[in-house]
């Protein structure tokens, strides 16, 4: 085995290298697997921790890739493409594997974003607050100038953009039932 599971901060677990690698080696690899709103919910508890968010659709993360922990100074980055932890400098046998964490919530949150102007369904919460007219398709796929503010805990981010129109565009999204979805909507 090239890493192993010991102490770490991501629910008590963390990932060392069992061994050396060298800057660009393939760390640690992953196949996420697809869950649906059912499957989510069937989920043993604790488990939640481990589901990510891309283009609308939840994934579970397997182990050990479920327990790199996040660094400002990662010694990997996610290559999401092929599914793995790549690493970015010269990483010895010991030492924590860690990821950039923000890159990962960055990724779900343009996702999410990709499929919002795609017209995905179930991407707005039920009980979702509006301020003004719903985005027509053709202002979802103008939405242009996003920037993101992401709160504590990837659990919720606040998108601020322009649209088709040169309106001004709020969403204030929230991670529910392992999926980001648009609790808060704002158009003027």
């Amino acid at each position: 085995m090239d890493v192993l599971i010991g102490v770490g901060s991501l629910a008590g677990r963390g990932v060392y290298a069992a061994r050396d690698f060298e800057a660009g080696e393939v760390v640690v690899g992953y196949r996420l697997r697809p869950l649906d709103e059912a499957e989510y919910l069937a989920l043993p508890a604790g488990e939640e921790l481990f589901v990510h968010s891309y283009g609308g659709r939840r994934f579970l993360y397997p182990a050990p890739a479920r327990f790199v922990n996040h660094s400002a100074d990662p010694s990997c980055y996610q290559d999401f493409d092929r599914g793995c932890d790549v690493a970015l400098r010269p990483i010895t046998r010991g030492e924590p594997i860690t990821i950039d964490a923000t890159e990962e919530t960055a990724r779900e949150l343009s996702t999410f974003l990709d499929a919002y102007r795609d017209g995905v369904d179930g991407l707005v919460a039920a009980d979702a607050v509006r301020w003004g007219p719903e985005l027509t398709a053709e202002q979802r796929r103008g939405i242009t100038g996003v920037d993101w503010l992401v709160g504590t805990g990837r659990w919720e981010a606040l998108c601020s953009a322009e649209v088709t129109g040169a309106r001004h565009l709020s969403l204030l999204l929230k991670v529910i039932t392992g999926n980001w979805q648009i609790v808060y909507q704002h158009l003027g």
